[in-house]
């Protein structure tokens, strides 16, 4: 059951498969995991944002179009259950504080505001879905996770130049979609 694609793994839990989504969250969580830690300060955080989305996955299955690839679907998944972990917390802790005795020390240079370039971020992911899969894949993994071209060369079965040339036609398709949504 392993060998079979994410598609017929999505195919078979809809049917009532169980050990389908077992399979969908194997193949998926190391990365889903990484995408969830970036919204947390501990791995327990982590893995609560990503059992939200795994859980939202889980029931939400059968209104995956496929029009892109399950993992940047589930991705998408773990992304909102970052923001909605983050804004949870941001409203606990302002509702706990009294505004006019608290001091704000904090050095403004140095703080991080992770919805600061939302609307960026959000554009930015939406040009890139725009992306023919194999070169959004390539400039995901190079340029937004950090990976060698060789690694993701190795991982994909392809030559590093291929994955460079991918890259570069990802970079500039996204360039020109994000010309052209600023123009409008």
């Amino acid at each position: 059951m392993a060998d079979r694609s994410d598609h017929e793994l999505v195919d078979a839990f809809i049917a009532g498969d169980n050990k389908a989504f077992s399979l969908i969250v194997e193949r998926h969580r190391a990365r889903l995991t990484m995408v969830a830690r970036r919204y947390t300060h501990n791995d327990t955080d982590a893995q609560d944002v990503l059992q939200e989305a795994l859980l939202r996955a889980s029931c939400n299955l059968h209104k995956y179009r496929r029009e892109s690839a399950l993992s940047t679907w589930l991705h998408r998944l773990v992304m909102n259950s970052g923001y909605d972990f983050l804004n949870h917390r941001a409203n606990r802790e302002n509702a706990s504080l009294d505004v006019d005795f608290v001091e704000d020390d904090r050095n403004h240079l140095l703080a991080h505001n992770p919805n600061e370039n939302l609307e960026d971020t959000l554009a930015v992911r939406e040009a890139m879905e725009l992306l023919h899969k194999d070169h959004r894949e390539a400039l995901y993994w190079t340029d937004v996770e950090g990976y060698a071209i060789a690694e993701v060369a190795a991982f994909q079965g392809v030559a590093p130049g291929t994955i460079k040339s991918r890259r570069a036609r990802a970079r500039r398709a996204l360039r020109e979609a994000m010309l052209q949504g600023a123009n409008t």
